[in-house]
């Protein structure tokens, strides 16, 4: 899906806030990731048109708030390691994200270096998108969306158990309850 589909989804259909319940269980990952075996990935898939995987890794054992590590590039070549440094405590926020329809999904936000980037997945009514949304901190546009293939997309957890694992984060006060951010055309 491209950001077009978005921005019509936004202006199409309102945004409902959701309530977080917890159901689900852990699940074997059929998608690659680049997480460590001793972490426990969270969300990763490979990006549409390239060999890149996008991977978020929650640190071993029951930290409150849940260290994590966010990952983009290759196996051999990461090009993003956030935080850099080992399981460092990091900025990440957690939001969910609800259209009509039965359409809705999940956030995982961070900002470095006045830039903020966006993993989601979001599903239903026929839909299936996941990726990254990378944009500048207090632009309205995203700057760059990296969709992941089709299908590949892929939450280790049930998406409402993460949720109620990482709300310790707190939500990104730009995602929760309010659509992604689009692409400039």
């Amino acid at each position: 899906m491209n950001s077009r589909f978005f921005d019509m989804l936004r202006r199409a259909l309102p945004v409902v806030p959701l309530a977080l319940c917890v159901s689900g269980q852990a699940k074997a990952a059929p998608a690659p990731s680049l997480c460590a075996p001793d972490e426990q990935v969270a969300f990763s898939c490979p990006i549409a048109r390239s060999h890149k995987i996008v991977s978020l890794c929650l640190a071993p054992g029951k930290t409150t708030p849940p260290a994590a590590r966010y990952v983009f590039g290759t196996a051999s070549h990461p090009e993003l390691i956030y935080p850099a440094e080992g399981r460092a405590r990091a900025n990440f926020r957690t939001s969910r994200l609800r259209y009509a329809g039965g359409t809705g999904g999940n956030a995982y936000s961070f900002v470095k270096d006045g830039t903020q980037y966006i993993l989601f997945h979001i599903s239903g009514a026929g839909l299936e998108n996941a990726g990254v949304i990378v944009k500048p901190v207090n632009q309205i546009y995203a700057s760059v969306e990296l969709d992941c293939r089709p299908s590949t997309a892929f939450d280790a957890l049930d998406g409402d158990l993460l949720l109620e694992i990482t709300r310790s984060w707190g939500p990104d006060p730009e995602l929760d309850g309010m659509a992604l951010p689009v692409t400039k055309n």
